[in-house]
């Protein structure tokens, strides 16, 4: 197999491949926010100290606010012209990644999953690491091929 994809992210694929590549605890964290804010209209309800109460209320927008916030700032630090154009290139051995400044290659047994989730493929290497590319670079030829040879490795879930 040897697949060559072209590729640059736009700040708005960027944001997405995050939350899709995050998703479970930014689900975790806003799931916890909203708790803590329903215990503390629940605590300001019922209770005569209103402290208590207004501190898990606070505490509840922070945690459902916070991952948002975090990755629309950063987006916005990297600014328009932070994504540079990306050559992948996929063979028996494994994934290598070219920009113009630099290029890095990683064996297909350092990935732990490798999934294909809102638009994009996740390679992951670590439970807080991955490669995502956007399903738009590969055409519909070189995805299925792509995915066949992960399947036939057990790589692809």
């Amino acid at each position: 197999m040897h697949i060559t994809a072209h590729y640059t992210l736009t700040a708005d694929e960027a944001l997405r491949g995050a939350r899709s590549f995050k998703r479970i605890w930014y689900q975790v964290s806003v799931g916890a926010g909203v708790g803590l804010v329903l215990l503390g209209a629940y605590s300001l309800a019922t209770g005569p100290q209103r402290v208590p109460g207004v501190f898990l209320i606070l505490n509840g927008l922070l945690f459902s606010l916070l991952p948002e916030a975090v990755l629309r700032l950063a987006r916005r630090r990297r600014g328009v012209d932070a994504y540079t154009p990306v050559e992948v290139v996929f063979d028996d051995e494994g994934l290598t990644l070219r920009t113009e400044a630099s290029e890095g290659g990683l064996p297909w047994a350092d990935f732990a999953k490798i999934q294909r989730q809102s638009g994009f493929w996740i390679f992951r290497t670590a439970p807080s690491r991955a490669v995502l590319l956007p399903e738009r670079a590969l055409d519909a030829a070189a995805a299925t091929e792509l995915e066949v040879f992960l399947r036939a490795r057990k790589l692809m879930q």
